[in-house]
């Protein structure tokens, strides 16, 4: 659930996304992956699969997987398939032709337990996140939001957004899935573009 910090904007919501205007204007896409059973096979996935070496390492303060590890797992494929099909039509910039021009960069997982905390900090890229379980709250102070998990819930953001929370206090751990969206080399496409120009003249 996304929610106001002070209410003093408007959040302009529709079925596939969230338009803000604070400071500056941006677009949210959210969407709720409606598969329990999946969403339970990355919970055991990650518990048992976080990295000694990437706890504190980050912007993280709590445990985290490899930057990769889920790139290739099955279930996330299939969870970037749904995000292409549910939003190509509603985020065609983002979303169409998604496998040909844009790559996952990296996708791992967070595990935050009580005293953990997440740095303020941006991403460079479009960047998502996947709730998995409840927890603590989501800062994005820049927009005077702040996100509530929920299992299932997810949100991805334009590049450069400020967001973390300062020590958590609760005494549930909380799991989310994040990915980094990444242009695919400018010259790898155009290459490809010009062979299926190529076999279709």
């Amino acid at each position: 659930m996304i929610s106001l910090i002070e209410k003093n904007n408007k959040l302009i919501k529709t079925r596939n996304s969230l338009n803000v205007s604070y400071t500056r204007n941006v677009n949210i896409i959210v969407g709720n992956y409606a598969y329990p059973e999946v969403i339970n096979n990355f919970l055991i996935t990650i518990k048992n699969n976080l990295s000694d070496k990437m706890e504190n390492y980050t912007n993280v303060k709590g445990g985290m997987t490899d930057w990769n590890y889920f790139i290739d797992k099955p279930d996330f494929i299939n969870f970037v398939s749904y995000l292409i099909n549910t939003h190509q039509t509603t985020h065609p910039a983002i979303f169409e032709h998604f496998l040909q021009r844009l790559t996952i960069l990296n996708a791992w997982d967070n595990e935050i337990k009580k005293g953990d905390s997440v740095r303020l900090h941006t991403h460079r890229t479009y960047h998502g996140i996947l709730y998995l379980t409840k927890g603590c709250d989501l800062m994005l102070p820049e927009l005077n939001l702040k996100i509530t998990p929920e299992p299932g819930d997810y949100y991805i953001f334009p590049p450069e957004v400020l967001h973390g929370f300062d020590k958590y206090e609760g005494e549930h751990n909380r799991y989310s899935l994040i990915f980094n969206i990444s242009e695919k080399d400018h010259f790898e496409y155009s290459k490809k573009i010009r062979e299926l120009n190529a076999k279709n003249s």
